[in-house]
């Protein structure tokens, strides 16, 4: 079972594997094998990815209980509530 969202959060902000291996100071294939999870790395390097990727250290890692929910699903929601407000905004104007 997958417990770290790194790939995700990569693909999610457009960094390849070079570019946040430079970031935080370690080779290409050492983000490699903490995406793919073949070694799992300290919580000190954890804390430098998460600031590196500009996320919370808590969302490197897969939720444990209940649903998961993706950062694209949560930018989807964020658009769609946007939206709504503008129709809101618009149509309250029009009173």
């Amino acid at each position: 079972m997958a417990i770290l969202r790194l790939k995700e959060i990569m693909t999610h902000k457009g960094i390849s594997r070079e570019e946040l291996a430079e970031k935080v100071g370690v080779s290409k294939t050492t983000i490699s094998n903490i995406s793919t999870e073949t070694n799992l790395p300290t919580i000190k390097l954890l804390l430098e990815i998460a600031k590196a990727l500009d996320v919370d250290i808590r969302e490197l890692f897969m939720q444990t209980k209940g649903d998961i929910i993706t950062l694209s699903e949560i930018d989807e929601a964020t658009e769609l509530i946007r939206q709504g407000l503008r129709i809101l905004d618009r149509d309250s104007s029009n009173l």
